[in-house]
C-alpha cells in the first residue's frame, strides 16, 4: 500500500478527533464512543440540540474549532451530499456514512443520489459506505456498539454487512476471540474490500483476517489483494449470495453483483484463502487459528467417555476429511498400564471412562493418557470431549464441585503438554444438552468452558463444530507442507 493511501486509512482507524453528525439521545454511535478512550476527543453535531450526553452539541461540523480526522454521518440520505461538502471544507480526512437509502434500494433516483455522493467525495476525502456500521478499533476507541469489548486482540474482520460485523464482535466476546479491527463497508462507493484487505495484511496488530462479502466492484484488484494477504496471514472468507436467491438478496442489500458460486470458489482456491460455508464455521475456524498450532497431518485422536459417542465422533472426523488411525503399539502398551480393562477400550477413540472421570484408585489420570497419546507419531491432533456429568452427579453428590475443578485441571495439564510441549493442536468440545433444563449442568459446563478458554484452548459447543474447525486448521497448514 502506498504511504499516502495507508496514512489516509490510519486516520480512519486511529483518528485524533471524531465527530458524530446527526447525533441524538438514543444514537448508538455516540453512546458507544462515550464508553471508550476517544470520548475526550469526541464532538457531537445536531442543530436540534445544544447539549447531548453531557457534551456540547454543535449545529454544524464547521462550528467546531478543533481539527477533525474522522466523521460519522447519520443523517437522512438526501442530506448526505451537503454534510459531506461541509466535512470537506472542514478538512476532515475520512468519513463513514451510516445512512442507508442509496443504490441498494434499486430505485433510480437513489442510484443518482449515490452517484452524487461519489462525485462529491472524489479525490477530496476517503469514504466508508454508505449503508454500513463503519469501524470498530479497540486500540483507538472507535466502536459501533455500546456492548462491544474494549479489549485489544489479533483478529480483523472485514464485512460488507453491518449486522454481520456487529454480530462477529459480540460473538467474539462470548467465544474468547479478541478483535484488532472490525470493518463494515456497505455499498463501497469509495473504499472497498480490497483497500481494507491491503491495510490489514500489513497491520502488525492483525494476525488473522475474517471476511464476509457479497460482491465486489473490482474483481481483478480483489483477487490481487486476497492473494497478497493470504501469503502473509490466514484469511477466512464467507461468501454471501452463492445461490440464485441469495444473489438476489445481496443485490437488494448492498447493491452488489454476487456472481456464480463456482467462479468465487475458484477465486478463493487460487488466492489461498479458506472458504467456509456458514457463519458458525467462520467463527469456529478463526478461533482455531488464533490459539492452536497447525497439525502436521490428518491423524486425530478422540478422547471421550462413551463407546457410543466414540463411534459418532469417528464418523464426524472422517466425513470432515480427517482420519482416526490406530494407535501405535507403544501407545497401546502404555495406555494398558493405566486404563482398567473392564468396560473400556484402549484404542482410538479412547473410551476410558474410569480415568476420564478421575475416580479414586486408578493407576493413572486422563492427563497421563493425553501425554501418552500426544507422543504417538500417527496422531497429529486431539479432540477432547467434556460431557455427561450425570454419572459424577450420582456418584459424588455435593462433592462434585471440588472434584470437577480438580478434573478440569487434570485435563488442562495434559492438554497443555500436547499443545505446548509436543506442538499438537487440541480441540475441546464442551457440549450442553439443548433440551436440558438443569441449570446446575449448565453451570458445570460453563465452568469447564471458561477454564479451558483461560488457557487459550479453542472450545466448541458440538463435536461437529470441533471437527470442522480442526479440518480447516489442517487445510491451512497443508498449504505450507505442499510448497
Amino acid at each position: 500500500m502506498k504511504a499516502g493511501n495507508r496514512q489516509n486509512l490510519e486516520y480512519i482507524f486511529n483518528p485524533r478527533a471524531v465527530a458524530v453528525i446527526g447525533a441524538s439521545q438514543g444514537d448508538d454511535f455516540a453512546q458507544a464512543l462515550m464508553r471508550t478512550k476517544i470520548r475526550d476527543n469526541l464532538f457531537l453535531v445536531n442543530p436540534k440540540h445544544k447539549e447531548l450526553l453531557g457534551k456540547n452539541c454543535y449545529a454544524s461540523i464547521l462550528d467546531i474549532e478543533d481539527a477533525i480526522d474522522y466523521a460519522i454521518i447519520a443523517v437522512p440520505a438526501s442530506a448526505v451530499p451537503k454534510v459531506l461538502g461541509e466535512c470537506i471544507r472542514k478538512g476532515v480526512k475520512a468519513a463513514h456514512v451510516f445512512s442507508a437509502g442509496f443504490s441498494e434500494t434499486g430505485l433510480e433516483e437513489r442510484k443518482r443520489l449515490e452517484d452524487e455522493v461519489k462525485e462529491t467525495v472524489k479525490g477530496k476525502i476517503r469514504l466508508i459506505g454508505p449503508n454500513c456500521m463503519g469501524i470498530y478499533c479497540p486500540k483507538s476507541g472507535l466502536s459501533f456498539s455500546a456492548d462491544a469489548s474494549t479489549e485489544e486482540g489479533t483478529v480483523g474482520i472485514i464485512s460488507q454487512s453491518g449486522t454481520f460485523a456487529e454480530l462477529f464482535a459480540s460473538t467474539g466476546k462470548m467465544r474468547n476471540i479478541k478483535l484488532s479491527k472490525a470493518i463494515s463497508y456497505g455499498n463501497a462507493i469509495d473504499l472497498d474490500c480490497p483497500d481494507f484487505l491491503e491495510y490489514l495484511a500489513q497491520d502488525p496488530e492483525t494476525e488473522v483476517i475474517a471476511l464476509y462479502m457479497e460482491g465486489t466492484r473490482n474483481g481483478r484488484r480483489l483477487k490481487s489483494e486476497l492473494g497478497k494477504a493470504a501469503r502473509k496471514k490466514p484469511v477466512v472468507v464467507l461468501k454471501g449470495g452463492i445461490t440464485r436467491h441469495g444473489s438476489r438478496a445481496a443485490s437488494s442489500h448492498t447493491g452488489s453483483l454476487a456472481g456464480s458460486a463456482e467462479t468465487w470458489s475458484a477465486l478463493f482456491r487460487q488466492t489461498g484463502v479458506l472458504q467456509v460455508d456458514n457463519y458458525d464455521e467462520l467463527v469456529d475456524t478463526v478461533l482455531a487459528l488464533t490459539c492452536s498450532p497447525l497439525p502436521s497431518g490428518k491423524g486425530v485422536s478422540i478422547i471421550t467417555h462413551s463407546g457410543g459417542f466414540s463411534v459418532i465422533e469417528t464418523d464426524l472426523c472422517v466425513k470432515a476429511g480427517l482420519e482416526v488411525p490406530q494407535f501405535g503399539e507403544q501407545t497401546i502398551r502404555e495406555l494398558r498400564k493405566i486404563v482398567p480393562t473392564a468396560g473400556t477400550g484402549v484404542g482410538n477413540p479412547l473410551d476410558a471412562w474410569p480415568i476420564y472421570y478421575d475416580m479414586p484408585g486408578m493407576p493413572g489420570t486422563l492427563s497421563d493418557a493425553i501425554r501418552i497419546i500426544a507422543l504417538d507419531k500417527n496422531i497429529h491432533s486431539l479432540v477432547l470431549h467434556f460431557d455427561e456429568l450425570r454419572y459424577l452427579k450420582r456418584a459424588l453428590g455435593e462433592a462434585l464441585d471440588d472434584h470437577l475443578k480438580n478434573l478440569i485441571n487434570v485435563m488442562i495439564n495434559g492438554c497443555e503438554y500436547a499443545r505446548d510441549t509436543i506442538g499438537k493442536p487440541v480441540m475441546i468440545c464442551v457440549s450442553v444438552d439443548a433440551y436440558s433444563e438443569d441449570e446446575e449442568d449448565r453451570r458445570y459446563h460453563l465452568m469447564a468452558k471458561k477454564a479451558f478458554e483461560s488457557k487459550r484452548f479453542p472450545v466448541y459447543p458440538s463435536l461437529n463444530a470441533s471437527t470442522k474447525a480442526l479440518f480447516n486448521l489442517y487445510r491451512y497448514g497443508r498449504r505450507f507442507r505442499d510448497q
